[in-house]
């Protein structure tokens, strides 16, 4: 027999037995059983035992008989090992990541995998794909997710929900919904910071000791799609991970998925950090202004106040109550300091320049009185002095004889004279009028001021006024101390110091002589 004579042997055949299955007669089928050679190709053998193909009927039959002795209210291997069921997730979008919810929203595609050996066939070798209504009639897994606020299963146009069931029972039951997963962010970097946003799986119900939930894969329990975009996020990546929780009905598998992102900081740069950064050095260009213009500067330093404040009261709608500093706060409060002390800076210009106001009037409305003091008061000071230095000229010309023509004749005095003239009681006698004219020609250097000479001093506002005092010094050599006049002038600082001293030695009427202690008017006996 050739080979199409076999094959249409073959197809006799199929017919003959496809009509006997489809017949509903109450008398049993019989069995052929068809033997071929080795030779016979594999496609002929297996289009004869139809194991690869199945019709309504078939498939019909198949449910018929699992279910009619199927209860779904028990699990799978009811009172014997736990039931091992595999989780995958094919995640297709992450739409929102809620800082002031402290939530996300996130589609996905749950699917879950388990063995029930009431579901077996041996019909066919074909998966068989069930409509979303059998999950009613089948047993199925009640995982639930644990972090999860709101949730609901996509039902446009039906349920999308599925059922693959394999010949050993395997059953493969698919889910598509969108869940609203509580996410606990940390905004400590905020809005340069990572956020790890996780999904917990786990059954309701059943303890570990009825059902084991495992990932599917390590490596491929989690897909996600390609066009995964994240609104002001970066997908970084995610990992798995599970653990054993424990409550008091028992303890359960529970199933952890971390998605890893990184919030966009291109967004914040043209939101906040430039129109911050503008502002305030748009604050620091009162620093180049006038100091008179009060209106213009004031203005600038209000304005960027108010302007980061509105920044930063729009950020903190966008953002939860939480006690936590954000870098975006340190930021901002840096700003307004800086935009503070520009105010600052102004305020302290401004006091500087006009609290010198009223001291320069005072000074203007006090500068003929001071004019006037000062020649009376040079005038008492130069008659004290004159006295002083008439006295001191009798006694050391008493004591060591008359003075020589010129100072570089003079003898030093020794130590003993001037202990002597120190220590002597007798008050010495003031010079008269006649006595001037000796003492000149001796010293010859030395030429006392007149009351005339005064009239040449300058009288001008800008000349400051001087306080002098004269003091009677020497210095050593060898054994012996040269007396030598020091007239020691001294800026008045103040216009009411010099005006109380020169008060104080017009009422005395007397100044102070070479020891330092008072000396008598003119015309007076010490």
């Amino acid at each position: 027999m050739g080979i199409r004579g076999m094959l249409r042997a073959a197809a006799l055949l199929l017919l003959i037995r496809t009509w006997l299955a489809e017949s509903n007669g109450p008398s049993p089928t019989p069995k052929f059983h068809f033997e071929f050679s080795s030779n016979m190709p594999k496609v002929v053998v297996d289009l004869f035992n139809c194991k690869n193909c199945a019709n309504e009927a078939v498939v019909q039959k198949i449910l018929d008989r699992v279910l009619s002795t199927y209860d779904v209210r028990l699990r799978p291997n009811f009172g014997g090992a736990p039931v091992p069921v595999s989780v995958s997730i094919y995640v297709s979008s992450i739409e929102q990541i809620s800082e002031i919810n402290m939530d996300y929203t996130i589609t996905l595609f749950l699917h879950q995998t388990w063995k029930d050996t009431r579901l077996a066939y041996n019909e066919t070798n074909l998966n068989l794909t069930l409509d979303y209504q059998m999950y009613k009639k089948l047993w199925v897994p009640d995982c639930y997710f644990v972090n999860s606020k709101d949730a609901f299963v996509h039902d446009v146009t039906v349920e999308n929900r599925v059922f693959q069931l394999q010949p050993d029972g395997t059953v493969r039951y698919g889910i598509r919904l969108t869940t609203t997963a509580a996410c606990s962010l940390d905004l400590q970097k905020f809005p340069m910071d990572k956020q790890a946003c996780k999904l917990e799986v786990e059954s309701y119900g059943y303890t570990v000791e009825d059902i084991m939930l495992s990932w599917e894969d390590s490596e491929n329990a989690i897909h996600m799609t390609d066009e995964l975009q994240i609104p002001q996020y970066t997908f970084l990546g995610q990992t798995i991970t599970s653990k054993e929780v424990y409550f008091y009905t028992g303890s359960y598998m529970r199933l952890i998925v971390k998605f890893q992102v990184q919030r966009e900081v291109r967004s914040y740069l043209v939101q906040v950090y430039w129109p911050t950064v503008l502002t305030t050095i748009l604050s620091w260009i009162s620093f180049w202004m006038n100091y008179g213009s009060s209106a213009a500067r004031v203005t600038i330093g209000l304005t960027s106040i108010l302007v980061l404040t509105t920044i930063d009261s729009h950020m903190r709608d966008k953002l939860p109550h939480i006690s936590c500093i954000k870098a975006i706060d340190i930021y901002i409060l840096v700003c307004l300091f800086f935009v503070f002390l520009s105010l600052l800076e102004y305020v302290y210009i401004n006091y500087l320049f006009f609290s010198q106001g009223p001291r320069r009037n005072r000074r203007r409305h006090r500068r003929p009185r001071r004019v006037v003091a000062r020649f009376r008061y040079e005038e008492v000071v130069v008659q004290n002095v004159q006295d002083g230095l008439i006295n001191v000229e009798e006694i050391v010309e008493d004591r060591a004889g008359p003075l020589p023509n010129s100072p570089m004749q003079a003898r030093l005095a020794s130590l003993e004279s001037l202990d002597s003239l120190a220590s002597s009681s007798e008050p010495a006698q003031l010079a008269t009028s006649e006595s001037l004219s000796p003492v000149s020609s001796h010293s010859g250097q030395a030429q006392l001021a007149t009351g005339e000479s005064l009239s040449n001093l300058p009288s001008t506002s800008q000349q400051s006024l001087q306080d002098c005092t004269i003091h009677f010094h020497g210095f050593h050599t060898n054994d012996s101390i040269i007396p030598i006049k020091i007239h020691h002038c001294a800026e008045a600082h103040g216009d009411d110091d010099a005006e109380d001293s020169l008060s104080s030695d017009e009422s005395h009427g007397h100044g102070y002589g070479p020891s330092g202690r008072s000396m008598p008017p003119h015309g007076q006996s010490a």
